[in-house]
């Protein structure tokens, strides 16, 4: 998919150093624990600036913040071309939330996952932009637990999988045969701004 291509390339442009009136790269991380509790929510954003734009072969160099060019064709996925102007500012946010709640052993054993997918688009003559929402939510077993080694390991619906828990006090009362409830949310969006005067 082009769309996704643009958001690598622009994950390349970034530096350390802002130059261009870009904004310098942005993270945030924040977690919570608690036992049998855990959230996670981390961000990152970045900006580039439109180098050149051929309307014609729609061609584009992006600038980064360390002056690094990236070039590249964008695809008629990408609505409203027309209005990237040489100068407007390309921005990456990028979001990923966790949300894990260990709960009660059921009687009814129940597995699952299920996948939800939203995307939103610039209106017609705006700059281009789209977001895109992805989010995943599992009901899982738990077949072992090793809080010296700080391993779970959980049966969901579709696999087995063997996690490496970084805080011990996640896994405080969790026991083989209760059930992990997660949510994982990622969350994408690029746009484009005419720079600030």
């Amino acid at each position: 998919m082009k769309k996704i291509a643009l958001i690598s390339a622009t994950l390349l442009l970034i530096g350390s150093a802002a130059v261009m009136a870009q904004n310098k790269p942005q993270a945030v991380v924040a977690v919570e624990t608690a036992p049998g509790v855990l959230k996670v929510a981390e961000g990152v954003q970045f900006q580039g600036k439109f180098k050149s734009v051929d309307p014609k072969t729609r061609e584009v160099v992006i600038v980064g913040p360390n002056g690094n060019e990236f070039k590249t064709v964008l695809g008629d996925e990408v609505k409203n071309f027309n209005q990237i102007k040489v100068g407007d500012l390309v921005t990456l946010t990028h979001v990923e939330i966790l949300v894990a709640d260990i709960k009660k052993p059921s009687k009814v054993e129940i597995r699952e996952r299920i996948e939800t997918e939203k995307a939103v688009r610039a209106k017609l003559g705006d700059k281009p932009a789209a977001a895109i929402e992805r989010q995943v939510k599992v009901v899982a077993d738990v077949t072992a637990v090793d809080e010296k080694k700080g391993t779970l390991t959980l049966r969901g619906a579709t696999r087995t999988l063997d996690l490496k828990v970084k805080d011990p006090k996640v896994l405080k009362g969790v026991k083989v045969g209760t059930q992990v409830e997660a949510t994982v949310t990622e969350i994408i969006a690029i746009e484009v701004t005419a720079p600030k005067k």
